[in-house]
């Protein structure tokens, strides 16, 4: 399968298009090859994060998570066909918010972070910049990082990577924001969810230093899955 378009975005790892297909759009994700891997882990990366991501949203979907639909899969060339959704990220709106649409993201965000690590499922990149409000409804995109593991860390880092981006947009309500994402991801995680909360808080006394090593760490072999 051949793909000569236009991306319309480019990201570290995948070029992304959208398509009209008999009046239905559609999102092309494909995984791009990088010169400092060699042609062999290239394609060992590409095929094995792409099946990942399709099973992992596949996997969400069917819960009924609010995660764009699979539409097809070619793993050789490391091509996801996705549902478009339509709508804003939050990282475009967070500061026209009122604090009770605040409090409602930021409840929604929880809800979904527990019920997404109660599957033992991290995301890898969980921002603001990747959750789309759609017609009322808050959907999480970009998986293209998320992997399966039942090692706390991974979930803390979540909830700290999506507390980071809204301090960086809007820091005046990152309290609230924690305190009612918080609450939602304890009643919706079915696990020691103080463990993962508590974590998340010393992750976040590391300061700086752990902010590189979140970066490095999603191009280290234990994102194969």
């Amino acid at each position: 399968m051949a793909y000569s378009l236009t991306p319309v975005a480019r990201g570290a790892e995948a070029e992304i298009y959208v398509l009209d297909l008999v009046n239905r759009k559609i999102v092309i994700k494909k995984r791009v090859s990088k010169p400092y891997r060699t042609p062999e882990f290239n394609r060992v990366f590409i095929t094995s994060r792409t099946r990942t991501e399709a099973k992992i949203l596949t996997e969400l979907y069917s819960a009924g998570l609010s995660v764009p639909a699979v539409i097809f899969v070619d793993e050789e060339e490391g091509v996801l066909g996705l549902e478009y959704v339509e709508g804003v990220r939050l990282s475009d709106i967070i500061e026209t918010l009122s604090i009770d649409d605040v409090k409602r993201v930021s409840s929604g965000i929880g809800y979904f972070a527990g019920k997404m690590h109660s599957r033992g499922i991290y995301h890898g990149d969980f921002t603001l910049a990747n959750v789309i409000l759609s017609g009322g409804k808050l959907v999480v995109i970009d998986f293209g990082l998320a992997g399966y593991s039942n090692d706390i860390e991974e979930y803390a880092i979540d909830l700290h990577l999506m507390l980071r981006s809204v301090h960086a947009i809007r820091p005046e309500v990152t309290h609230i924001f924690e305190s009612e994402m918080v609450s939602a991801y304890l009643e919706s995680y079915q696990g020691n969810g103080k463990e993962v909360i508590k974590r998340m808080r010393e992750i976040r006394t590391r300061g700086r230093y752990v902010d590189k090593e979140l970066r490095r760490a999603v191009i280290r072999g234990r994102y194969i899955g």
